[in-house]
């Protein structure tokens, strides 16, 4: 394909739900098939979700203040919002206009202008989350989605190095809150942390949550993940907290590994990481047998069980 800029559009429309020219995409960017609207549908609405408010949102769910402050940009930028600010694919497509832009315009001046907005939006609405969010990818059960997660990545990296480190810690990053210790604060807020990756550290999806499942011998509650992880306690609380610590453990690791790029960003989200596997440690080490704050989780799923 022929820029970057175009390479980058394309990778945009291919975190779409798939359309006709999304054959031909994947064909000029030798992704090895093309998606169909099933691995679409499991890959991107059942496990890996493509919007930013998800992943740095403080609730890990859309919309919010992410979601707004996904919306401000596009407004302070001279563009009206489209009607999902923070999907992948918008995002993806504005940056690409911002970068077409600081390339073809004429004027000196006006170039530097386009290129320290499509630096700014790079950082703040991109890098903040992508990097955690696509290496997650792998294994997921599409080798074509696995094609295209390693060749945006690759994009993204390469946009970093091209705009040089980031002035600050993303809004994004900067307004996440900590993960909040179940003994202090509850099983629920507990639960609502560990499944906003901004404050965890970690991505966890319905596929870890079937592996893990099957690695620590629960059985799997369908919906919610978070009735799933209630399951899970009710069950083995020690083996979850410690396979729950190993997933984290894993996860600091492979946030690590892009910290030439991304500096403070990775050191971000690998600290976070790190703290929520010393926070699932502790937990595991004061609370011998069933631990006293997962008694309101474990009656949810009692209560959920009666229902069903």
């Amino acid at each position: 394909m022929g820029s970057r800029v175009e390479l980058i559009r394309a990778l945009g429309v291919l975190s779409e739900a798939p359309g006709p020219e999304h054959g031909r995409l994947a064909d000029l960017l030798d992704l090895g098939g093309a998606p169909d609207p099933e691995c679409f549908a499991n890959t991107f609405l059942l496990q890996l979700y493509p919007y930013s408010s998800v992943y740095v949102g403080n609730e890990g769910m859309l919309g919010g203040e992410a979601r707004d402050r996904a919306a401000g940009a596009w407004t302070a930028l001279g563009r009206t919002p489209p009607p999902e600010p923070d999907h992948l694919g918008a995002l993806l497509g504005l940056y690409a206009a911002l970068a077409e832009h600081a390339e073809i315009d004429p004027e000196p001046a006006e170039q530097a202008l386009w290129g320290a907005a499509a630096s700014g939006f790079l950082w703040e609405h991109l890098l903040s989350w992508t990097m955690p969010y696509l290496d997650r990818f792998e294994g997921i059960g599409s080798s074509v989605y696995e094609a295209w997660a390693r060749l945006l990545a690759d994009a993204l990296r390469q946009e970093a190095r091209r705009h040089g480190p980031a002035a600050a810690l993303p809004l994004h990053l900067r307004s996440a809150t900590d993960l909040p210790d179940p003994r202090e604060s509850g099983s629920e807020a507990f639960l609502t942390g560990l499944l906003a990756p901004v404050r965890s550290g970690v991505l966890l999806t319905r596929a870890d949550l079937a592996r893990g499942a099957e690695d620590i011998g629960v059985g799997l509650r369908m919906g919610e993940r978070r009735f799933a992880l209630r399951a899970f306690f009710s069950q083995d609380a020690d083996a979850t907290l410690g396979w729950l610590s190993r997933h984290s453990e894993a996860a600091a690791h492979s946030h690590s590994e892009w910290s030439e790029d991304l500096g403070m960003i990775a050191d971000f989200w690998s600290s976070r990481a790190r703290a929520t596997g010393d926070l699932l440690g502790s937990l595991r080490e004061s609370d011998a047998g069933e631990p006293g704050w997962m008694n309101d989780a474990t009656r949810e799923s009692e209560v959920a069980d009666a229902r069903d």
